[in-house]
């Protein structure tokens, strides 16, 4: 770690901007078996054998102190005929000694930069390179970069780690090299994972580049997202289990991505299910500040948080106040499971599927066929992991039993694909039955990605609607989204321990 800031710029000494053996070194150590003097012996004879670093191994003096020996080569390298050739040499014998180790990948970028010249700010680049070298990075960079970007929009970022989207982004064939570099870096510093850290050298480079930075778009088109919150109130001593309601409301861009909280509230009564059908609703438009966001004309999406033990409960059939309708004949209504709101396993897989829902489809059924169906037999129950294990394009999983009818194995082998197999999207009809009639219910409405389930769901509850709806004409939609995922909402309301 870097034990104080780096100092602001003060020009070039040498080949080398002030500090970039600092930052080579933080770098170098990272890397596996740097620390072992014979590893290093091997990188130096790997270099040996490029044309543009032969030789460099004999005036070398060997240390066995990893620091003081890595600072040594990198000296031989500044001080080499050509340093350039010399450093790249180095990056080049490590990515083939240490290809898949995530160190490699910041020393690329630090040689990128060091050997741009005067095409980029070296001096203030490099040191903040370091810093974000020495942090976590939060899952999955790439939704911060910059959207229609040339050279960007054409390549598919989606398992880039942060020291390849950062040398994708200085490597951009384009005039306006160092914009996009800043909007992205900007939006990274924004992230919780990221801001909790000082980085004062980054901070000086956005602050000394923020003209360079271009204009913001219009904003954004987004949409309203509504979380119902159900929370068991204690053990039940007798008859029903009784709920407590937690409302928080968000905006989310509607392309996706981050949402932010607007809003929030806790009902202090108690519910039973039966209760919450005949007043949930209305107790939800009570709430003023809820009820005037309501009147959006942008698009809504009400997300129950429901504990597994009443995953099918049948929410969307919430009576409103006034119309007495339905709440799903107004606003696509999804469910998702509380426990794993409360802990997000296996968060790289979950949003690289979740990123499939966004695949374009020839037509309906064309999509429609993308729903992949489990076996959901006892005997299936403890493979069904390692069954989609290989399914890399999977998004979405239909059951041919209601979640809560699953035999209890394969209920829990259900929630395994959700939390280690990343699996983001379930649907089902609230009786049993084979595939065939849910395809056949949602495949009159046109559809061109599984990204739009929950509006076609909501057409379909509109064209189905009646006083007394049939159970086999119900759909229950599970819709995970990742990054509509508010871990303060653990810690927001009194009496709940996170």
């Amino acid at each position: 770690m870097h034990a104080t800031p780096f100092p602001p710029p003060a020009g070039d000494r040498g080949p080398w901007p002030e500090g970039a053996e600092d930052v080579l070194v933080e770098i170098l150590l990272r890397v596996r078996g740097m620390s072992r003097l014979d590893f290093r012996q091997e990188v130096l004879e790997t270099m040996d054998e490029s044309a543009e670093a032969r030789g460099i191994h004999g005036g070398i003096r060997e240390d066995g102190v990893p620091q003081a020996h890595l600072r040594e080569i990198l000296r031989a390298i500044r001080t080499s005929r050509d340093p350039k050739a010399a450093l790249e040499a180095l990056t080049k014998a490590l990515e083939q000694l240490r290809k898949n180790n995530g160190a490699v990948g910041w020393l690329r970028l630090a040689t990128r930069v060091l050997n741009s010249g005067d095409d980029l700010p070296r001096s203030e680049l490099l040191p903040a390179i370091g810093e974000l070298h020495d942090i976590n990075p939060p899952d999955a960079p790439n939704r911060y970069l910059p959207e229609d970007t040339p050279g960007l929009r054409e390549r598919n970022t989606a398992a880039f780690t942060l020291p390849e989207l950062l040398d994708l982004l200085l490597t951009r064939i384009d005039d306006d090299r160092l914009g996009p570099l800043v909007a992205f870096l900007r939006k990274l510093c924004n992230d919780p994972a990221v801001d909790k850290h000082p980085l004062p050298a980054l901070r000086r480079f956005l602050a000394a580049h923020a003209h360079q930075e271009p204009a913001a778009a219009a904003t954004a088109p987004e949409r309203l997202i509504i979380q119902v919150r159900l929370d068991e109130a204690g053990a039940p001593q007798a008859g029903d289990t009784r709920y407590r309601l937690h409302v928080s409301y968000y905006r989310q861009p509607l392309i996706g991505g981050p949402f932010r909280r607007i809003g929030s509230n806790q009902d202090e009564p108690v519910f039973t299910k039966s209760e919450l059908l005949r007043v949930g609703a209305a107790r939800l438009v009570a709430w003023k500040e809820l009820n005037l966001a309501l009147r959006t004309p942008d698009p809504v999406r009400i997300e129950f948080l429901l504990p597994r033990s009443i995953l099918g409960y049948t929410t969307e059939l919430w009576s409103t106040d006034a119309t007495r309708r339905p709440l799903g004949e107004f606003h696509p209504v999804v469910v998702r499971q509380l426990e794993r709101y409360r802990e997000p396993l296996g968060l790289a897989r979950w949003r690289q599927r979740w990123a499939n829902l966004q695949t374009h489809g020839a037509d309906s059924n064309e999509v429609l066929k993308r729903i992949e169906w489990p076996p959901l037999d006892q005997p299936s129950a403890k493979g069904l992991l390692r069954w989609l294990v290989g399914k890399k394009h999977i998004a979405c999983l239909g059951l041919t039993v209601p979640y809560e009818q699953l035999d209890p194995e394969v209920q829990y082998a259900v929630d395994t694909t959700m939390y280690y197999g990343g699996v983001p999207v379930l649907i089902w009809r609230r009786v049993s039955g084979g595939q065939d009639p849910l395809i056949a219910a949602l495949s009159g409405y046109e559809t061109t990605r599984l990204a739009e389930l929950p509006d076609v769901v909501h057409q379909y509850r509109q064209d189905v609607s009646g006083p007394d709806l049939a159970p086999e004409d119900t759909l229950a939609l599970l819709w995970d989204d990742p990054d509509c995922v508010d871990p303060d909402q653990d810690y927001s309301f009194p009496g709940i321990v996170g």
